[in-house]
């Protein structure tokens, strides 16, 4: 019975953009995250937070004892909640961002999480061949906006700081990669979280606010110490901003380990050299370029334009100020929302209508 109920939980979750595919490791993950009656409560759930009296009725428990097992797996970030009207509604949590995130932003460390470092280290290997699609990529690559500030026709989703200043609920918690794999000293509390995902975070204890300055000041921090900025596939507003290590960084290793090219888009910018600046140092091949984009060829930099993702790291970081971002000829436009950019992932697999019933409104999903 055990195993039928985490499979169906797996089933449930592949029907999500991010995916689930089956695999002995996930299996052993949800074990880990869901007793087995808590899971059965979670089968009752979709991707749009419900309340408790739909939850109960779908499970056949009382509500009472229904709100303490969504309340359970809440605050151990493995169920999001959502307060509307004075009381919580619940939702699944995706595998990405969500089940595989959520439990590490507290940067604490932990038998039960080192188990889970070890599963999910092998399991999002099987996820990141497939994140994404031919048509729209998972996430995409965003520079600060300083190197671009002067840059003609600069698109308003391109502008960072600008991004920042519109949203209204803004957070930082600790980056579940690099706390899961912990392969560098990069600076760990560097996951950037907005909106309601934010407030659930900070609300149970795995994030805390930040203003929009101290946000801004942060994201310098992270270009000085090399991290690549990177954001959700959309036009409409931020919903995070990961500022990653090529080293531990699950989307920048699906490409370049995987070679799955529908992860993450450039930025549609590229670095030029102004020859009679460059100095010849190498710091932009050597200590800058994480995806290995740029050679020294008699001196001067030369730049591989289908490796270069566009993260401005170079540029920032050259002492001369010999490299500039300069627009790319091509770059894919995002969605427009984030809503649209799974659902487009989910068209192009086929997938669409088996997700559709998860985001319902309650009232409907009482029916299913």
């Amino acid at each position: 019975m055990a195993e039928n109920v985490y499979e169906s939980l797996r089933e449930l979750l592949d029907r999500h953009p991010s995916g689930c595919p089956p695999a002995g490791e996930i299996t052993e993950i949800l074990k880990i995250l869901f007793s087995e009656e808590e899971a059965e409560v979670a089968l009752a759930l979709g991707f749009r937070p419900y309340p408790v009296d739909v939850v109960a009725a779908k499970v056949g428990l009382d509500p009472q004892k229904t709100t303490k097992l969504l309340e359970a797996l809440a605050n151990r970030g493995v169920v999001f909640a959502k307060k509307k009207n004075a009381t919580y509604h619940y939702a699944l949590l995706p595998i990405l961002p969500g089940l595989f995130e959520f439990p590490f932003m507290k940067g604490e460390r932990n038998p039960t999480l080192e188990r889970l470092s070890n599963l999910w280290q092998t399991y999002l290997k099987k996820i990141g061949k497939e994140l994404g699609s031919p048509s729209m990529a998972f996430a995409r690559v965003i520079t600060i906006q300083e190197p671009i500030a002067n840059e003609p026709e600069v698109l308003p989703y391109e502008r960072l700081y600008e991004l920042i200043d519109q949203a209204k609920v803004l957070g930082i918690a600790h980056c579940a990669c690099r706390e899961s794999a912990q392969n560098c000293e990069a600076p760990r509390e560097a996951c950037m979280l907005f909106g309601d995902t934010c407030t659930y975070l900070v609300e149970r204890g795995f994030a805390r606010y930040i203003t929009k300055e101290e946000m801004k000041e942060k994201l310098r921090e992270f270009d000085g110490a090399g991290l690549v900025h990177q954001t959700n596939n959309s036009r409409d507003r931020l919903t995070f901003i990961c500022n990653c290590c090529p080293c531990c960084c699950h989307l920048l290793r699906f490409l370049t380990e995987l070679k799955n090219p529908h992860v993450l888009t450039s930025s549609g910018f590229i670095p030029q050299n102004d020859p009679e600046l460059c100095s010849g140092c190498s710091i932009c091949a050597d200590e800058r370029c994480p995806m290995g984009a740029i050679s020294m060829e008699e001196a001067e930099p030369a730049i591989e334009t289908e490796l270069c993702i566009g993260c401005g790291l170079c540029v920032t970081g050259c002492p001369e100020g010999a490299l500039e971002l300069i627009r790319r000829e091509t770059v894919p436009l995002p969605a427009a929302t984030a809503r649209d950019m799974g659902f487009q992932i989910l068209k192009d697999k086929g997938k669409l209508q088996g997700f559709l019933p998860l985001i319902s409104q309650p009232s409907d999903a009482q029916k299913d």
